[in-house]
């Protein structure tokens, strides 16, 4: 893994790659971003996930994961961001991430997503695209947002603070 420091100006050219949970000739582990650690049982589950990674200049800065399910309500059960990155460049990888899993929600025809994060990923660009707080304390949080089909995504009745 790079110890390299992602830039701010890389973090202006931000790729996007969907991976599909059945594609295996990718490494998995490889797109994990800088320092995280995730047991046996939560990288198993990542291997067989669909992911949304976002790179910049080659290195992995974020990650989101979900299981494909026959169900209106997608569930991430990851959303991982390198923990290197400024607060303004975290939120442009949050964002980006965010766009990429209301797009693939709304193409699959999902009407609501729910995101878990972990304590260190910041809340303010999610209150930016309308997600409601769910759960929130010291260890993370639990998001929602409802994706309506007419008006391709709507607000909640409560945005987070």
């Amino acid at each position: 893994m790079s110890k390299e420091v992602p830039q701010t100006a890389a973090c202006q050219h931000l790729n996007v790659v969907v991976v599909p949970g059945h594609y295996c000739a990718l490494d998995r582990n490889n797109v994990i971003p800088f320092d995280h650690r995730l047991s046996r049982a939560r990288r198993r589950h990542l291997q067989t996930s669909d992911q949304i990674v976002v790179t910049a200049d080659l290195l992995v800065v974020g990650l989101a994961a979900y299981q494909r399910v026959a169900s209106d309500v997608r569930v991430v059960h990851e959303l991982l961001l390198d923990s290197r990155l400024e607060c303004r460049d975290a939120a442009r990888v949050i964002d980006t991430l965010l766009a990429s899993l209301e797009l693939a929600a709304y193409d699959d025809h999902i009407s609501c997503l729910m995101i878990s994060v972990g304590g260190s990923v910041p809340l303010p660009p999610f209150a930016k695209r309308s997600y409601i707080a769910l759960v929130v304390d010291p260890d993370g949080a639990w998001l929602e947002k409802r994706i309506d089909r007419l008006c391709w995504v709507s607000a909640g009745p409560q945005a987070i603070n």
